[in-house]
């Protein structure tokens, strides 16, 4: 086995397009179903979007064009369209076909990344996907979080890990590729719980994965719990290098992993105070995983 540290998602981009592959942040507008009282109201206690995303503008071609245009000054020729922000299948599918339509403003562009829920997918929209995928890397990220029912409740997820399998499936019936947001440190999850969330994933087959550590955010029910109460007692840096290079030791070894860590904007951050920075972290990662002989694909069969 090649004992790989990690496969990283720079690494992938590099084996497809031998070259440098940016992603192009794009805000179309979207909520939620827990924000707008379809199915709740006041979003997860932890997610407050500001935290990660900026618009520059409402108009979603006058976005792509404008980052585009600054990425070819640097000599970057090749690009992701990822709609990041909130549940971005949480429309009609005519809205749907629109706002990803007027994204696609460059011939430099190899991918299309949606980050959504898994309650907001059906099969038309699924069906419209993979017409895409002939053309682009098509990737549909679903934010899972954690497998647990009982702590998708507590955060006010407003879907099931049933709900997460039906629309998985689905995806993965039609050759889309699947990315799985995981937070670790969740309120009332223990250490165990964390590595089934992980094991469960990579029974599945996922494509690749984006590890978070909890924070807490401004503006958020999580601030308030933080700041009222004992019950949120946050992961430390050194705990979640030990959860995450073990959870990496159980992912098959061609699992691409697309985030190691959350990122949050500073001025927005109450907790953690971690990672200072980034490089260091990842050091201090590959540190802990030489020391106890852990790689990427271990634990797996």
């Amino acid at each position: 086995m090649n004992k790989k540290f990690y496969y990283s998602f720079s690494e992938y981009v590099s084996d497809q397009y031998n070259e440098k592959v940016w992603k192009i942040p794009i805000n179309a507008g979207f909520t939620c179903p827990n924000r707008d009282g379809n199915k709740g109201t006041g979003g997860c206690i932890y997610c407050n979007n500001q935290s990660f995303v900026t618009i520059e503008s409402n108009n979603i071609k006058e976005q792509a064009k404008n980052k585009i245009n600054k990425l070819k000054e640097q000599g970057i020729n090749k690009y992701i369209i990822y709609f990041q922000s909130y549940s971005n299948t949480y429309g009609s599918l005519a809205e749907i076909k629109n706002k990803i339509e007027a994204s696609l403003v460059d011939k430099g562009i190899v991918g299309i990344h949606i980050s959504t829920r898994p309650d907001v997918i059906d099969e038309n929209k699924l069906d419209y996907l993979k017409t895409l995928d002939e053309a682009y890397d098509v990737v549909i990220e679903y934010g899972l979080q954690s497998m647990h029912d009982k702590t998708l409740e507590y955060i006010n997820r407003c879907h099931t890990l049933e709900d997460f399998e039906k629309s998985y499936y689905l995806t993965k019936d039609r050759g889309i590729k699947v990315c799985v947001h995981v937070i670790f440190g969740l309120p009332g999850e223990t250490y165990a719980m964390m590595y089934e969330t992980i094991k469960y994933l990579q029974k599945i087959k996922i494509d690749s994965i984006k590890f978070h550590h909890l924070q807490v955010i401004k503006g958020t029910f999580l601030e308030k719990l933080y700041a009222s109460s004992n019950v949120i007692d946050l992961i430390s840096e050194d705990m979640y290098i030990n959860v995450l290079g073990n959870a990496l030791a159980l992912l098959d070894k061609d699992v691409i992993i697309a985030r190691l860590v959350s990122d949050a904007r500073q001025e927005l951050l109450i907790a953690p105070d971690w990672p200072v920075n980034k490089n260091i972290f990842l050091a201090q990662l590959k540190q802990y995983m030489d020391q106890n002989n852990l790689y990427q694909g271990k634990f797996c069969i």
